[in-house]
């Protein structure tokens, strides 16, 4: 199978720099949300439903908004995670710390996108290019350069099936496993104290 650079199939822009000490302090009544990097889990969800509320100190231009379907990569530190962006909320940003790659739907899914920057060929990718030696940053260009496959659509739905039961088939064996855990556990403090 060929592969595509990202380049001819996103756009990849980063995310937002708001000035300011006080640029994005919370604010209960916010007009903006924010997704910080801590909100994202490794195979790629929301770990809250409580997203950052904050009022900027400045215009937004409205491409900086959040659409559905962007895929969003972290460019700082070595955790290689991407999440597509699937909320029902409007004013939501991101900060510089994050691309936004905004994905031809007509030739890849966003899913599909995020998958594989999920996948170790992309972490490879990104390892050989990482600058920085307290923080390590992602270039732009790396993103851009990076080739993934690029099957029919009809089968990168079939890919991002298989991974949603791949994800759901982990969390229910970390369940599994730490049910266990306090089953024995239990058992075996009822055995002590017989």
């Amino acid at each position: 199978m060929t592969t595509t650079p990202i380049a001819r199939i996103a756009d990849v822009r980063m995310g937002v720099t708001l000035r300011g000490r006080d640029a994005t302090r919370p604010a209960l009544h916010g007009s903006c949300f924010m997704i910080r990097i801590s909100d994202l889990s490794d195979d790629g969800h929301l770990t809250t439903e409580d997203l950052h509320q904050f009022e900027p100190g400045e215009d937004i231009r409205p491409d900086h908004f959040l659409r559905p379907g962007d895929v969003l990569l972290p460019n700082r530190g070595t955790r290689c995670t991407a999440y597509v962006y699937d909320l029902p909320l409007t004013n939501v940003l991101v900060g510089a710390q994050f691309y936004i790659v905004r994905p031809d739907t007509t030739k890849v899914s966003a899913e599909f996108l995020a998958w594989f920057l999920r996948t170790e060929k992309a972490a490879a990718h990104f390892a050989l290019r990482r600058k920085g030696t307290l923080v390590q940053t992602v270039q732009r260009k790396d993103v851009l350069e990076l080739e993934l496959p690029l099957p029919p659509l009809a089968k990168q739905h079939s890919i991002i099936a298989l991974d949603a039961l791949a994800i759901q088939e982990r969390q229910l064996s970390i369940q599994l496993a730490e049910k266990k855990a306090a089953y024995l556990q239990r058992a075996m403090l009822h055995a002590a104290s017989a």
